[in-house]
């Protein structure tokens, strides 16, 4: 009867040298997949508020009548006559700043009109909205301005993460947003233009 013959010494160091191989490698796989689904996870994230915020945007800038950077818009006109003309023959020398501001002509139930200004603006990684709240039907708040309201925190905090342009008649605005995941190593660019819109929005 033959007697079991074990492992020798140096089958046994052959294993363990071939095991740590293939398990170094296991973790590196590992380790690639989940930096992989993270970067996808994180883009997918930011596709999406980027498109929520760009439809609001678009939503606020048609409804608005004159945009400008170099500071709030404001109007000389007399309603409903001349909607929207603007106080300064020359309103948008400047056009490219740090905030973009909206005038927005709002008619009130009794049939007045009156105007509302919204701004966008960038603090770090943050994008601001000053300006009236939206109601829950949807509608601007006509009485109240909420200031530096977040709507998102993603954006590469430098001059790079939010810049708007305007057009020299201020009836266009251009918007180059940048978003960065420093842990992820990752940035994308993302540009949104929209026109104003209607002179009056029936609130």
């Amino acid at each position: 009867m033959k007697q079991a013959k074990g492992f020798t010494l140096v089958e046994l160091l052959i294993g363990l040298v071939l095991g740590s191989i293939t398990l170094g490698m296991a973790a590196i796989l590992v380790g690639s997949y989940i930096r992989s689904t993270g970067r996808a996870l994180w883009t997918g994230q930011m596709e999406q508020d980027y498109g929520r915020i760009s439809r609001l945007m678009k939503t606020e800038i048609s409804e608005a009548c004159l945009v400008q950077v170099s500071g709030s818009p404001s109007t000389t006109a007399t309603l409903p006559a001349t909607p929207c003309t603007p106080a300064s023959a020359t309103p948008c020398t400047t056009t490219t700043g740090t905030t973009l501001f909206l005038l927005v002509p709002v008619t009130l139930t009794n049939g007045t009109v009156t105007y509302r200004v919204i701004s966008y603006s960038r603090t770090n990684d943050q994008l601001l909205r000053t300006g009236p709240p939206i109601t829950a039907t949807g509608a601007l708040n006509t009485t109240a301005d909420v200031a530096n309201v977040v709507l998102i925190d993603t954006l590469t905090n430098g001059a790079a993460g939010f810049v708007p342009t305007v057009t020299t008649n201020c009836l266009s605005a251009t918007i180059a947003f940048q978003f960065t995941n420093a842990a992820q190593g990752i940035t994308f660019d993302r540009n949104l233009t929209v026109s104003v819109g209607s002179p009056a929005m029936a609130y």
